[in-house]
C-alpha cells in the first residue's frame, strides 16, 4: 500500500512537470544518446591528451607504482590485444595504436566514473528539458492540423489519406 502511494506521487509529479507515460521512450533514448555522444568524446580525449602519462607522471616515482607496473603492462598487453581484434572490424580504427585505444578507453572510464554523480542528473535534467522542448515545438503543429481538419469538415471535404 505504501508502495502504491508512493509511485501514485511520482506520477503526480510527473504530470505536474508536464510529462507523460509516452514521453518516457523519448527522454530514455535521448538520455542514451547523450551518454554515448559523451563516452565517445571522453575516450577520443583521453587517447589524444594521454592523461595516465601527463597528469599522473609524478606518481610514477611512488613504491606502489613501481610494484603494480608489471601487472599494469601485462593486463595492458592483453587488452591491447583484443582491441587488435575489434579494431579490424572499423576501418577509421585500424591505424589506430591499440594500447593507446585501451589505455584511452580506461583513462575515459575512470574519469566518466570521477564525475558520474555530476553527469548523471546532468543528462536527466537535460533529457527532461529535452522533452519540454519537443513538446512545444509540437503544439502549432498539432493546433494547425486541426484547424485545418476544422476547415475541411466545415466545406464538407474529407482529408485525404496519404500513405507510404
Amino acid at each position: 500500500d505504501g508502495e502504491r502511494r508512493a509511485m501514485g506521487k511520482i506520477k503526480d509529479y510527473f504530470i505536474a512537470q508536464g510529462i507523460e507515460a509516452g514521453d518516457i521512450p523519448k527522454a530514455f533514448v535521448f538520455h542514451e544518446v547523450i551518454s554515448v555522444a559523451f563516452a565517445a568524446s571522453t575516450w577520443v580525449m583521453c587517447y589524444a591528451l594521454q592523461p595516465s602519462l601527463t597528469l599522473a607522471r609524478p606518481l610514477r616515482a611512488l613504491p606502489l607504482a613501481e610494484r603494480a607496473a608489471p601487472v599494469f603492462k601485462r593486463t595492458l598487453e592483453i587488452a591491447a590485444a583484443q582491441t587488435v581484434k575489434m579494431t579490424k572490424r572499423v576501418p577509421m580504427l585500424v591505424k589506430a595504436n591499440p594500447e593507446r585505444l585501451t589505455l584511452g578507453l580506461a583513462e575515459s572510464l575512470m574519469f566518466r566514473g570521477a564525475i558520474k554523480p555530476i553527469t548523471f542528473g546532468g543528462k536527466l535534467f537535460l533529457s527532461y528539458k529535452f522533452v519540454q522542448w519537443t513538446k512545444r515545438k509540437s503544439r502549432p503543429v498539432r493546433a494547425a492540423s486541426l484547424t485545418l481538419s476544422a476547415r475541411r469538415r466545415e466545406r464538407g471535404q474529407h482529408p485525404v489519406l496519404v500513405t507510404a
